[in-house]
């Protein structure tokens, strides 16, 4: 990752510590496809998908969690993501 890019991830999260919601807006735009993306890879489906994908963002949104976030901003949210989509065990029973 680029020293702008970090300047420009760290510039988005002091906005959404002050709770802007257009760095919100911003926020999810730019990262929740990519998430969508994982979380499809890891469930398989895409309704329940979108569903974790929309409750990481309230979340950090609801909880004001953005000082937990380190960067890059991706780290932090696939590893989020990844606590929360816990693929469904089949059994043969």
């Amino acid at each position: 990752m680029e020293t702008n890019d970090y300047a420009d991830e760290n510039f988005l999260l002091q906005k959404l510590k002050k709770r802007d919601i257009q760095a919100f807006a911003k926020f999810y735009k730019d990262y929740s496809e990519d998430l969508l993306i994982l979380a499809y890879t890891l469930l398989g489906n895409a309704p329940q998908s979108i569903q974790k994908v929309d409750e990481l963002f309230m979340d950090l949104w609801e909880q004001n969690k953005f000082e937990k976030i380190t960067l890059p901003i991706h780290n932090y949210l696939y590893s989020e993501l990844r606590k929360t989509c816990k693929p469904a065990v089949y059994s043969n029973n």
